[in-house]
């Protein structure tokens, strides 16, 4: 009967419409209940809640991520893309008991029983009312939110009353900022320019940000924009001009404009961007106060498009190294988020735990040799020139077109390498951040399909480091965000993974070159282990190192360590980012083997401390005999050689597991961890500390974790994604 007044106290409330009930009411409940599962591609059915549209939208029972598809399929982005025809709606009608949103949520009840699947093996799609009841018949214990505490009566009379409205959408306007709207117009003036040099420079930056989520100084932190072509001049406001890449032609008439981004930020897709007055100064300078010409705009032909090195070849390399060094941590996120939300085509080709640093534009061999760019520009095919739809008959022929460009190439490097660099590199041919820019060193935790790119070198020393060049980075952009389609066939997506593996030796090469010669050849077996991965070895990348360093050792440690350590202490301290372990967590830092088995890739830990909360990550760093396949990646573990790394704050969008604690707990808590032996000792250690599924209080550790990150993280910050939840 309470329930029954409630709904008809907000049908009345709300009918008259002089308040917002989306917003003030129900966009609360999905971002913090519902967007942990229901966002971007991997949202069970595609139903994203992230924005109205998406549940406007509706459902589909067509996969993403169909690794094995012999035909490409029409993309389905949220907010760019026109509706397809193969989505149903969710909101199928006004009575309760017969709409299938409203069902899923509306008998869900606080159970200790858990689902035995996981998120992505129970999904199922019901598109109408007969479906929906046979699939709740036969899976009681998938009511949503699945296998979680269920929505508090509160919510769901919140929940029916807007379901009985019809569930509308939100009526507020939003308003922005005039200093806002003067920057958008200052950046929109620069990027649309009327000379073709203004066109082209417009064109790079266009496909470098085209998956950034821009903030503008003075917006609110949850402000963001996305940068989009749209038909005819910015200030028509006319919608963008929807292309399957940002490289793709679509016709004359267009402009470079800023749109709002409609939804609640997710961290595993959130990518942002900083724009300030500042920055527009910093561009004007790196493209424009070199001397060069253009004479016609390039072409946007697939042997042209897909090949940034043709395309853009009339704005000078140091220029456009420059705009990717100034902000790397973007740039390099871009691949490991990616428009993809997780990618294991991508992330599984990378260790789970490395480094990155940039050879220094000085150094840079297309920088310092036009004739050794010019020469470079047909040996760096990429995948994407031959579109989504590789048939497979032809997937062979073009590998061997990639790898012979490539060795072609990598000889090619080799000559220029020993003509410029006589003596070997030295520690001043790394970037050094132009003595400020903490972009200059970076590290890559990655947990399966997913990972997260922080500044500065953090954690144990790991196996391998990445070195790139400008070549190298340009590479990876344009392979794995610009030219990737997640809609693409089996082909497209295998070269591209394959084309990955190639970029990754070619990093852990320049690497190689730092250290000592006769130590390189030992070192870089010890990254590929195994008969077949070293026949791959000797056939895709034979081992050639015949050039010395002039990086001096002294033999009597790790020469990695020594390395590092050398490199470090060049840098201008402003440039080094420093993340210390807690102190509390340091005698179970670093450790290799022992108890770190019993841990999964990403727990966090919720401190209630006397006068504030804070947050800490326990993540597992797993060690492979090689990552040079795509299957089968479990089989070449080696769980003796895993570490963990503990760091203050959120490191991951993936959560396995949260533990909560008072502060005074946290020793014993450290202590217990170094005496896990069994299962069992673990499993004891999770009752005291730890937040299952069931937990009564998970979502107010959910929220706790949330409320501290975005309060740490400011514009970086973004609802975590549970799919990946323990289920025990």
């Amino acid at each position: 009967m309470k329930i029954y007044l409630l709904l008809c106290f907000w049908t009345l409330s709300f009918a008259s419409g002089s308040s917002d009930l989306y917003t003030e009411k129900i966009k609360p409940i999905l971002d913090n209940r519902c967007i942990s599962c229901h966002s971007c591609y991997n949202a069970p059915c595609q139903l994203n809640l992230q924005g109205h549209e998406g549940f406007d939208r509706g459902a589909t029972k067509e996969n993403v991520y169909n690794g094995t598809r012999l035909k490409s399929v029409d993309p389905t982005r949220m907010w760019v893309d026109p509706p397809h025809k193969k989505f149903f709606s969710v909101n199928n009608s006004q009575t309760l008991d017969k709409n299938i949103f409203y069902r899923f949520i509306g008998k869900k009840k606080d159970e200790k029983r858990l689902p035995n699947f996981t998120v992505e093996e129970a999904a199922s799609c019901p598109e109408d009312e007969w479906h929906l009841n046979t699939y709740l018949l036969n899976n009681p214990k998938h009511y949503m939110p699945y296998g979680l505490p269920a929505l508090t009566e509160a919510q769901k009379s919140d929940i029916a009353a807007w379901i009985r409205l019809g569930a509308p959408g939100p009526t507020k306007k939003e308003i922005t900022r005039p200093a806002t709207i003067k920057q958008i117009k200052s950046w929109e003036s620069f990027l649309n320019g009327p000379s073709i040099k203004e066109k082209i420079v417009g064109r790079y930056i266009y496909e470098h940000l085209f998956i950034a989520h821009i903030h503008f100084e003075g917006d609110d932190q949850n402000t963001f924009y996305r940068l989009v072509r749209a038909k005819g001049f910015c200030e028509d406001n006319k919608e963008e001009l929807a292309s399957r890449r940002p490289n793709d032609d679509v016709g004359k008439n267009f402009s470079y404009c800023f749109r709002k981004f409609p939804g609640t930020i997710v961290s595993k897709t959130h990518l942002p961007f900083s724009l300030q007055p500042k920055k527009l100064t910093r561009y004007r300078s790196v493209f424009f106060t070199p001397k060069w010409s253009a004479s016609k705009l390039p072409s946007y032909e697939n042997s042209v498009a897909e090949n940034p090195f043709k395309a853009f070849s009339d704005i000078p390399v140091k220029a456009r190294y420059q705009f990717l060094l100034d902000d790397a941590h973007y740039i390099i996120n871009t691949f490991i988020k990616g428009p993809v939300c997780n990618g294991s085509q991508a992330v599984n080709s990378i260790q789970e735990q490395f480094w990155v640093a940039f050879m220094d534009p000085s150094s840079d061999l297309m920088v310092r040799s036009p004739e050794f760019e010019k020469n470079s520009r047909d040996r760096l095919v990429l995948p994407g020139v031959w579109g989504s739809d590789i048939e497979l008959l032809e997937t062979p022929k073009f590998l061997s077109d990639l790898v012979k460009n490539r060795e072609s190439y990598r000889k090619h490097r080799e000559e220029w390498v020993k003509k410029v660099f006589p003596g070997g590199y030295s520690l001043k041919d790394l970037w050094n951040g132009d003595g400020h820019n903490p972009n200059a060193t970076l590290t890559i935790f990655r947990h399966d399909d997913n990972a997260v790119v922080e500044k500065g070198f953090v954690g144990a020393l790991p196996k391998t480091s990445f070195f790139l060049d400008y070549a190298l980075l340009e590479r990876l952009v344009y392979n794995l965000v610009v030219n990737f389609d997640v809609f693409g066939n089996v082909g497209h997506q295998m070269l591209t993974r394959i084309y990955m593996d190639l970029i990754r030796m070619e990093g852990e090469e320049i690497f190689l070159g730092f250290l000592p010669q006769l130590q390189r050849e030992p070192i870089r077996k010890s990254w590929y282990k195994g008969y077949f991965t070293e026949k791959k070895m000797d056939y895709m990348y034979p081992e050639r190192s015949d050039f010395p360093t002039q990086v001096k050792y002294s033999g009597k440690e790790d020469p990695k360590k020594e390395f590092t350590d050398q490199y470090l202490r060049s840098l201008n301290p402003k440039v080094v980012t420093k993340v210390e372990t807690p102190e509390e967590f340091k005698s179970v830092s670093g450790v290799r083997g022992k108890f770190v088995r019993f841990f999964p890739d990403l727990s966090i830990v919720l401190i209630k401390g006397k006068n504030k909360n804070r947050i800490v990550s326990i993540i597992r760093n797993k060690e492979h005999e090689n990552v040079s396949w795509i299957l089968a990646e479990d089989a070449r573990l080696v769980p003796k050689e895993d570490t963990l790394t503990v760091l203050e704050g959120r490191w991951g969008s993936y959560p396995d597991y949260f533990f909560s604690m008072e502060e005074d707990k946290v020793e014993y808590f450290t202590s217990q961890l170094s005496r896990l032996k069994k299962d069992k000792d673990y499993e004891d250690l999770m009752a005291v500390f730890g937040v299952s599924r069931a937990h009564e209080e998970f979502w107010n550790v959910y929220d706790g974790i949330y409320d501290i990150d975005q309060k740490r993280s400011g514009i970086d910050g973004g609802y975590l994604d549970l799919t990946r939840y323990l289920l025990k």
